[in-house]
């Protein structure tokens, strides 16, 4: 970190909580998601999401979305990071202190959806949190930052400007902006898991037959193994709302 040091930027307002500052009135290609539709993808409960990011008694929100009140793609892997960062025991304050700091180094409104996030903010955090969040990561300071956020950064991939464009929660799984809204699909296609979901669970006793997963597999032109990747990633969601 430069001689200014993190204290300069704790009292300024974090760029991470204010909406994108011109939207051009478009959503396309950003994805669009509802407070319960990120719960459901971050796999927490809809009260802990809303908590992050709605104004109440004496807390600020660490997000706002930037899409008059609902979430973007970049708001959404923003939240994935905010979620890891407070399970691990980072301060909102140093949250919202670190995503200004970011955001002015990197000239963007969104850094926790950059692809430097696991190394400029590594200093970041390993000074204002020295110790603290990071001790049962087996590590110490940026290699306990890193160790935390890379795994999160592996299975997203970045545009040309470096920042999340398409997101792989699950091996078949993908979430595009760009392709149905952002809605989960079968990878590569735009085929929405939760369509593949609702169609078997409509089967005989709500169970999937080997002959049913086949019959979606040709409906839809993908692979039984991409049916059962569909199916896996939607009951993993399930499990945790």
């Amino acid at each position: 970190m430069n001689a200014v040091g993190w204290h300069h930027y704790a009292g300024l307002v974090p760029a991470v909580v204010s909406p994108e500052a011109s939207t051009g009135g478009s959503y396309l290609g950003r994805g669009i998601y509802d407070v319960a539709e990120v719960a459901r993808l971050l796999r927490r409960t809809r009260p802990r999401v809303e908590g992050w990011t709605r104004s109440g008694p004496g807390a600020r929100p660490l997000l706002t979305g930037e899409l008059a009140g609902l979430f973007s793609f970049w708001d959404l892997m923003s939240l994935r990071v905010i979620a890891e960062l407070l399970d691990r025991g980072v301060r909102r304050e140093h949250i919202r202190t670190g995503a200004t700091y970011l955001a002015q180094r990197l000239g963007i409104s969104r850094p926790f959806a950059h692809k430097s996030l696991a190394t400029m903010g590594a200093g970041f955090f390993a000074e204002v949190e020295p110790g603290d969040g990071w001790e049962n990561v087996g590590q110490a300071g940026q290699l306990a930052f890193q160790a935390v956020v890379l795994p999160l950064l592996e299975p997203i991939e970045y545009d040309e400007e470096d920042m999340a464009a398409i997101w792989r929660p699950l091996e078949g799984v993908w979430i595009n902006p760009e392709v149905q809204a952002g809605e989960p699909c079968v990878d590569g296609t735009r085929v929405p898991t939760g369509l593949i979901a609702r169609i078997l669970a409509a089967g005989a006793g709500g169970a999937s037959s080997e002959g049913e997963i086949a019959e979606v597999s040709g409906d839809y032109r993908i692979t039984v193994v991409q049916v059962r990747a569909a199916l896996e990633f939607e009951l993993s969601l399930s499990v945790h709302n």
